[in-house]
């Protein structure tokens, strides 16, 4: 399988936990004890096990798959497969961690833009689409899937979540704020929207056939930013601006 553009994400962590916590619990999951951290071939090969896993879990689904499909597809015997993870739920569980990865970089570049809220906020929608042109199978598969891990793990997906909200929302109170965007628009119900649309990309994107996905972030960029502004000669003073502090 050919390697993607995007390196492997956080594989240096994930390398010194496993070299930490391996000799403890391997046995216990029938995988292999690392007594020092993966070589790089090793990381690469863990990379094509979760590129493989996402692509039969977003065609069969991640219940109707086993991971006999996974080691039949990567070239390894079953048992082989407890080198790299735990379980079948392990695997899904660290392909939603690297979208909460990529999401949290999304935010630190969005951030490092500085600036008027209106730039950064163009550089959240922007990077959050350019996501899918090297995740798209895995993006797929945590949006479809994420609710077959168990109760824990979701209640991190769920934190993870609001923080990211949380940002996005603060971004439009400071556009509100500076006047970049209109004070009557609900923040809440904005910042749902926004999220719906962009997050929504995985159901119709394919490469290849649509636009270059810079051109689609660049439009989708566009349509937020233009959409928060106030139509000429708006009354500022709405009901929900004053509820909101902003007149």
């Amino acid at each position: 399988m050919a390697a993607r553009r995007a390196p492997a994400p956080a594989a240096s962590e994930r390398a010194a936990r496993a070299a930490r916590s391996d000799a403890d619990k391997g046995a216990a999951h029938g995988r292999r004890a690392r007594v020092r951290p993966p070589s790089a071939k090793s990381l690469e090969r863990e990379r094509e096990i979760y590129d493989v896993a996402a692509d039969i879990f977003h065609r069969k689904g991640y219940a109707g798959t086993t991971l006999q499909d996974i080691a039949d597809a990567v070239g390894l015997l079953k048992g082989s497969l407890y080198y790299y993870i735990d379980s079948k739920e392990d695997l899904l569980y660290r392909i939603t961690q690297a979208i909460h990865e990529g999401a949290r970089r999304t935010v630190a570049a969005a951030d490092a833009v500085g600036g008027p809220p209106e730039q950064r906020l163009r550089a959240l929608v922007e990077g959050h689409v350019f996501a899918f042109r090297d995740w798209l199978a895995w993006i797929r598969v945590f949006y479809t899937e994420h609710a077959a891990l168990g109760e824990e793990r979701r209640r991190e997906i769920l934190v993870e979540r609001r923080a990211y909200q949380a940002y996005l929302e603060g971004l439009l109170r400071e556009g509100q704020e500076d006047g970049s965007f209109c004070p009557d628009l609900d923040r809440r119900v904005v910042g749902n929207g926004i999220l719906t649309m962009v997050n929504s990309v995985y159901l119709w994107y394919r490469p290849g056939r649509d636009a270059p996905i810079e051109t689609v972030a660049a439009a989708y960029g566009d349509f937020v930013i233009n959409g928060l502004r106030c139509p000429p000669g708006h009354d500022h003073g709405g009901p929900l601006a004053r509820r909101q502090g902003l007149c």
